[in-house]
């Protein structure tokens, strides 16, 4: 299932940090796309996940206290440009 997350980031050197760790993620957690303001205070990310509960875990566990992290469902009908859901990040 896709994801998107508004993260309001509250230390751009932590979100500097985990972003250029290239860090490993679990089974079934694809972050597809990400985009950072020009001035580090925001970005949004496109994600594949098991559930929502899994990714806003992840993220906070991640992130910290440098990052608020915003998750929520995509809805396929008012996105654009998705790409299909693999099976494996498919919902249980």
């Amino acid at each position: 299932m896709h994801y998107g997350v508004v993260h309001d980031i509250r230390d751009p050197a932590g979100w500097d940090r985990v972003m250029s760790s290239n860090p490993t993620l679990p089974e079934g957690f694809v972050l597809l796309a990400s985009v950072t303001q020009d001035d580090a205070a925001r970005a949004m990310c496109i994600w594949e996940a098991p559930s929502l509960d899994g990714l806003q875990q992840l993220l906070d566990g991640a992130f910290g206290d440098a990052v608020v992290n915003d998750c929520f469902v995509a809805d396929p009908a008012r996105s654009v440009n998705l790409p299909a859901a693999r099976p494996e990040a498919a919902p249980t």
